[in-house]
């Protein structure tokens, strides 16, 4: 959905309101420089809508340079306001001439509800509000006509996440950051001193973040509104606390929305909660109000792309607006981004608040939307004492890490172990992957085994890249009959994959392989087949980001400098495209997409023209680990030197397996822990229908997630599409489609090729 003409008649203001959220100044940014690619004017109105009352310095027009830098900015950069006076009718007066003045009938708005509500009215007064200006004869009859018509779009900015009709408000993920980092931090002091910490997060009006935070740091107990508690909520803590501290734990997180209500409405506080603990046990318990923190901090990856596919989607659907078309609301629904009306995405929304003021808990927990009750199932399932008891007749799931070391694994290890015990069975793991399973290297995980595993990097019962050959199949097949192993999942990319299929084809050879079998895709790579995320790219996304913005900050004080910097990702350009949308590339290089000299020398042009206006100092250009085996990192930064040596400096940096290290992100714990417990369901499902050996193609699945929902493909039809990579059809790669918006931020002339054609 790309126009395909100039809108030189055009002009659209841009401004951020109510709470300030990460991932604003991307959406700004997206806005602009979309505008400018099409010709429109556009304009950045300070202070919200303030801004647009006041006029004068505080609507200013904006050029490609003035959002430059931003991207990665927390906060938001042209300021946000709550403002009294755009509620009256004065007040409303005045933005509108403002913006007649200035050719102003476009608006973006980048806000909660109660900003984009604000909007939604203002749209609907305009015509009004028109007629009056000429009535008063403060505009003229032309420019009543021409600007008979406000176009609408709102963008929800918003870390609550508590807007309906998106599956992610920008900020919320970033948020989620901030609370883990949080968390992170406070569990090695807990631990040394055997305390209980109280963390109070945000969420006065809905229970996203907590919930969320609580799955992800294995919280011993939650208080959110959604789910009130009861009335005997002191007891029950209690013996969630002491029952945590009986499996070995040395520390206790609880994690309070400052929303949270019990059964009667009643306030539950964090000084309420470390009563009852300080009281009743004698616990050493400490609160922490993370507040305005959570707010704080640079973008994530995911909000930094969110935000800027919103942003330029805001523009497309101006583009596409009539002089009856309604005011619209951008939103992400299964991984797309699509437009729904603004009135009516704010009432639903509103319906929570409602039904949560007349305790109808179980209607506001459907309107909060099927994910979030799915994550409240998964709470209390896999993170609750009460599912602890071992079952040592139960049947027996073998984990076995195949590939390379990619975060996340251990929370998925968490989640199988966790979902497997909580139905009866038993869950082993292999020690090192296939070496250690032949070598007898097999260990029990029990409910207490994985505590702690939830935030750990690297992957605790170790992995090896190792595929067996034809003497390993048979000796694993002799030790899955020694343990007796009743299902096997396989996490890692592509190795894991060529290991299952392996098992799968020589089931008329060794009956031990006819159990069912489960691939779960993780890798930082995202390079496999049947999935559009895997396991770990989230988390090493936000490592290259974080790199990126650290080695361009080198740059600031420096002569103007170039950065070619070189991604892991092997034959897949999946983290490098996405980086590129993240850090604001000038360039990037992948294997998926051909390139020659001319695009080098291209590169090369954009950016003097770039330094030669002396507001860029800094440029990075990132190239895919294997983009192209003649033009390498090393020559693409030698050519960049000499032929731009008029204009900047070149530093050739290669990230290499730094990218894959930390903790995982909170994206990849969450995907982990649904993951972990899709894959056991369907093993128990399966098992629940037939006893004994199985054959059946649909026996031996890998689980992905594509568009908003989980997959299971069967390994029968991947095995002759999977060579080594991916299918050579890129048509389904959602990110690949990506990669002509981001050329729209890297050059400021892209879009002119299609319009002088």
């Amino acid at each position: 959905m790309y126009p395909r003409k100039n809108y030189i008649d055009k002009a659209l203001a841009v401004l951020t309101s109510g709470g300030d959220s990460q991932g604003m100044n991307a959406a700004v940014r997206a806005v602009v420089r979309v505008c400018l690619q099409f010709g429109i004017n556009v304009y950045l109105v300070k202070e919200g809508y303030s801004g647009l009352i006041k006029g004068e310095e505080l609507i200013q027009k904006a050029t490609w340079y003035d959002v430059s830098f931003i991207l990665g900015q927390g906060g938001t950069s042209i300021g946000t306001k709550r403002c009294m006076e755009f509620k009256t009718k004065e007040g409303r007066l005045k933005a509108v001439k403002n913006m007649i003045t200035l050719g102003i009938s476009n608006l973006v708005v980048i806000g909660g509800d109660g900003s984009l509500t604000g909007a939604h009215i203002f749209r609907q007064e305009w015509p009004n509000i028109i007629k009056e200006l000429r009535e008063k004869n403060e505009i003229s009859q032309e420019s009543s006509v021409k600007y008979s018509h406000l176009n609408l779009v709102g963008i929800v900015g918003s870390i609550d996440n508590d807007f309906s009709g998106t599956d992610m408000t920008i900020g919320a993920d970033t948020a989620l950051h901030r609370i883990l980092e949080a968390v992170d931090a406070i569990t090695s002091t807990a631990s040394s001193h055997k305390r209980t910490f109280i963390m109070e997060v945000m969420g006065r009006t809905c229970g996203y973040l907590a919930i969320k935070s609580a799955l992800m740091c294995e919280a011993d107990y939650l208080f959110i509104r959604e789910w009130p508690q009861t009335m005997d909520w002191p007891e029950r803590l209690c013996n969630s606390v002491n029952e945590a501290r009986n499996l070995g734990k040395r520390l206790n997180i609880i994690i309070v929305s400052e929303g949270a209500i019990d059964e009667k409405g009643n306030a539950i506080t964090s000084e309420d909660v470390k009563t009852v603990l300080v009281d009743r046990l004698q616990q050493d318990a400490k609160v922490t109000v993370l507040g305005h923190v959570q707010r704080g901090g640079n973008p994530s990856a995911f909000d930094r792309v969110l935000a800027t596919r919103m942003g330029a989607h805001a523009v497309f659907y101006i583009l596409e607006a009539t002089n009856t078309s309604e005011s619209v609301v951008v939103c992400l629904r299964s991984n797309k981004i699509v437009k729904l009306s603004l009135m009516e995405c704010v009432e639903n929304t509103l319906e929570v608040g409602k039904a949560i003021e007349r305790k109808d808990f179980k209607t506001a927990l459907e309107l909060r939307g099927r994910g979030f009750k799915q994550n409240l199932d998964t709470y209390k399932n896999i993170i609750g004492i009460s599912f602890c008891q071992e079952n040592a007749n139960g049947k027996i799931t073998l984990i076995l890490n195949v590939g390379g070391s990619s975060n996340g694994i251990n929370a998925l290890t968490y989640s199988i172990v966790r979902n497997t015990i909580a139905s009866g069975n038993r869950v082993f793991g292999s020690k090192f992957g296939i070496e250690g399973f032949i070598e007898g290297e097999v260990v029990e995980l029990f409910w207490a085994s994985v505590i702690g595993w939830l935030d750990r990097g690297g992957v605790k019962l170790g992995i090896t890249r190792i595929i067996p050959d034809d003497r390993m199949l048979e000796i694993m097949a002799e030790k899955m009959a020694l343990f007796k192993i009743g299902s096997c999942i396989l996490a890692g990319g592509h190795e894991a994959l060529h290991t299952a299929i392996a098992m799968y084809e020589n089931r008329s050879k060794y009956d031990a392989f006819c159990i069912p079998i489960v691939v779960i895709p993780v890798t930082y790579s995202n390079n496999l087949p049947g999935t559009d995320f895997s396991l770990g790219a989230d988390t090493a996304l936000n490592q290259v980001i974080k790199l990126c913005d650290i080695i361009r900050q080198s740059a600031e004080g420096h002569r103007p400098r170039v950065f070619v910097v070189e991604v892991l990702g092997g034959n897949c350009g999946y983290l490098t495209t996405m980086a590129a949308l993240s850090c604001g590339a000038d360039a990037s290089y992948i294997k998926e997409e051909k390139f020659n000299l001319l695009d080098i020398l291209h590169c090369i042009k954009i950016l003097a023209e770039k330094f030669s206006t002396k507001k860029i100092t800094r440029g990075l250009v990132l190239r895919s680990q294997l983009a192209n085996e003649n033009y390498t990192t090393d020559l693409i930064s030698r050519v960049l030197s000499e032929e731009g040596k008029d204009w900047f400096t070149t530093r050739a940096i290669t990230l290499g397996n730094i990218a894959t290290g930390g903790v995982p992100s909170p994206f990849d714990r969450s995907f982990a822990l649904k993951l972990g417990q899709m894959a056991c369901e369907w093993i128990r499902n399966l098992q629940s229908q037939c006893s004994g050996k199985v054959m059946s193609p649909g026996s031996a699945v890998m689980i992905g997630l594509k568009k908003s929902s989980y997959k299971f493909t069967l390994l029968d039809d991947i095995k002759n599409d999977f060579p080594t990579s991916r299918p050579d059809e890129t048509a389904d790669l959602w990110w690949l489609k990506l990669r002509a918006l981001g050329k729209m931020f890297e050059d400021p002339n892209y879009w002119k090729q299609f319009t002088d054609a």
